[in-house]
């Protein structure tokens, strides 16, 4: 029995049977089988070509990146240089040690005697001016880098330009200013701002009545 009528895929023409179609198809479209047969193998040659290409530059990129010491970020450099200059006075990283003395003050106001505050002149873990206190004593240290003569009024500029520093100088004197000036027990004529900072001089400042007695000395200790 005869196959059924069999249509080519390729052309659409149509024969009796298998074999004639299989004839057909060797005879009529051999050539054109054998130019797609070799698009298709040059396209696969192009993209294995590709591959190839693209995982030799990604391990070139590895092997250049394995060579390459990585960057590293150096952290900015500690500055010692002033951080703050007031009148004339630095806040330096460090004491100062070549002029190293140290002057009290005592400061009454309408008879009574008030407390100066601690810390004046010194920034936590960041520097200290060449003028400031330690603690409520009134003690005043004047620490250096270099032989400097420095004033009352320098002290009092450090006093009001250090931050977290309560009360200020004019709050506790209530904005007096014609206060009396004592020097070792002697009262002297020149204005505050301009007393000069000696060693283990006793500065007192009265805002009101004078008290009857002036202190004219401070027990340093060892300082």
């Amino acid at each position: 029995m005869a196959d059924t009528e069999k249509k080519c895929n390729i052309c659409g023409s149509k024969f009796e049977n298998s074999d004639k179609l299989a004839r057909h198809k060797i005879e009529t479209h051999k050539e054109k089988n054998s130019k797609e047969k070799s698009k298709v193998s040059q396209s696969s040659r192009y993209k294995v070509t590709g591959i190839t290409a693209a995982v030799a530059v990604v391990i070139v990129l590895m092997v250049y990146y394995s060579d390459t010491p990585p960057t590293t970020i150096q952290p900015p450099a500690v500055s010692l240089s002033p951080t703050g200059i007031i009148q004339g006075v630095q806040c330096d990283p460090v004491e100062g040690s070549v002029f190293h003395v140290h002057a009290h003050l005592d400061i009454i106001v309408d008879s009574k005697q008030v407390t100066i505050p601690a810390g004046i002149g010194i920034k936590p873990n960041e520097c200290l001016y060449w003028l400031h206190t330690h603690n409520t004593s009134g003690v005043i240290h004047i620490e250096s880098p270099t032989q400097t003569t420095f004033t009352l009024g320098q002290f009092i500029q450090v006093w009001d330009n250090t931050p977290g520093i309560s009360p200020t100088f004019e709050e506790l004197t209530h904005g007096d200013k014609n206060l009396k000036v004592f020097v070792n027990g002697t009262e002297v004529n020149d204005n505050y701002g301009s007393i000069q900072l000696s060693a283990h001089d006793e500065i007192v400042l009265v805002s009101g009545d004078v008290p009857s007695s002036i202190p004219s000395s401070y027990e340093f200790g060892g300082l």
